[in-house]
């Protein structure tokens, strides 16, 4: 019969309140690993709190925001910093505080989604600030009014919506 060898992350939990709390700056320290529990496989952690090293499960949400903010290889978080936003909601019946990881710059919104200030779902592949823009990336609609043929114009009027 074969058996499963079963992985525990090895030194302390991050305890809410205590080592972690809302709006504490945590940096990741290692690439993580899939650690079979009672409830089954999650991904654990160590991060640097306060009050040293400590091991945290990240949940499938958190995953997503860090993959959004970083890229899908965890080796490429080690060193980043990132924000704890706690929450408390009904789980199993009873009121717990939930944590969340995202890049520090994110909000989380009312309903409870995280998303870059601009409103960009990840920061990487935000749009230009207003001050980045060029003119050459800016769509002529009038091309009578830029000098040119409009019926060489690259716009289809058409396909305007209002």
């Amino acid at each position: 019969m074969k058996v499963i060898k079963i992985v525990r992350a090895q030194g302390d939990y991050a305890k809410k309140g205590e080592d972690i709390k809302d709006a504490d700056l945590v940096t990741i320290i290692d690439e993580g690993q899939n650690v079979t529990g009672d409830y089954g496989d999650r991904m654990v952690f160590k991060i640097e709190t306060k009050n040293g090293p400590k091991n945290l499960s990240f949940n499938q949400k958190s995953m997503n925001n860090l993959i959004d903010a970083f890229g899908d290889d965890t080796v490429t978080w080690i060193g980043k910093k990132v924000k704890i936003t706690m929450v408390r909601a009904m789980v199993s019946g009873k009121f717990q505080q939930i944590v969340y990881l995202a890049d520090p710059s994110w909000i989380m919104s009312d309903d409870g989604t995280f998303h870059a200030p601009n409103g960009s779902v990840a920061p990487k592949t935000a749009p230009r600030r207003a001050g980045e823009v060029k003119d050459e990336d800016i769509p002529i609609i009038n091309a009578e009014l830029a000098g040119q043929d409009p019926d060489e114009s690259s716009v289809d009027l058409s396909q305007i919506p209002f």
